[in-house]
């Protein structure tokens, strides 16, 4: 048991550390307006998807963005607090709106246009890091963890893992379909959600320790 739980941390650092080295080194490529050669072979792949699913991706889209979040938070806060965890309630409320800020302060100082395409979506901001991949990957991210903190069977918990796994991916997908992001935004804004949510975990666990002694 031991052994697996080194593993575990082991694989998680090395992951925040490839996380932090893609977000440092977008970041700086993005500033200094340098391109980047994938950006244009993932735009020119995702071109390939038929216009008939738009209206899927816009669907899709819809639940990285404020009005999305806002009503699965809700869901998943009234779960939570049935349960009566509200320490899972406040970390998630806490970690999502702080990560918001954190993506638009992001966006501000990187001041990355939007691709002069014809946005097939609303937007009203600039492009990097993407918000709706930084913080819907904070947020459904930390609904995952908490789900599997109850979870026994490998199966269930394989399940939840590869559905979430999805879901980002296509909330991802969507924003580069739909012509509102260069896959590097998508890319960017994952690597930063991934760091902001395992940040926002590992502070949820030492209050948990907390509380129980």
């Amino acid at each position: 048991m031991k052994l697996m739980v080194n593993k575990r941390n082991t694989s998680t650092y090395l992951s925040l550390g490839f996380a932090v080295v893609i977000a440092i080194y977008i970041s700086i490529k993005v500033a200094t307006k340098q391109t980047f050669w994938l950006d244009e072979k993932l735009a020119d792949l995702f071109a390939y998807v038929p216009d008939i699913f738009n209206p899927f991706f816009l669907l899709l889209t819809e639940l990285g963005d404020k009005k999305g979040i806002g009503i699965v938070a809700l869901i998943v806060l009234g779960w939570l607090l049935l349960k009566r965890n509200l320490l899972g309630a406040a970390a998630i409320a806490l970690s999502v709106a702080l990560g918001n800020e954190v993506n638009k302060l992001l966006k501000e100082l990187i001041a990355r246009p939007r691709p002069e395409l014809d946005h097939l979506a609303h937007v009203d901001s600039l492009s990097f890091p993407s918000g709706h991949a930084m913080v819907g990957f904070i947020f459904y991210y930390f609904i995952a963890y908490l789900v599997l903190e109850d979870l026994k069977s490998s199966k269930a918990r394989r399940t939840v893992i590869m559905l979430t796994v999805l879901l980002l991916l296509l909330i991802g997908s969507s924003r580069i379909i739909l012509q509102v992001h260069y896959p590097t935004d998508v890319i960017g804004g994952f690597a930063f959600g991934y760091i902001w949510v395992l940040a926002s975990i590992y502070i949820y666990n030492f209050f948990k320790k907390k509380l129980k002694k």
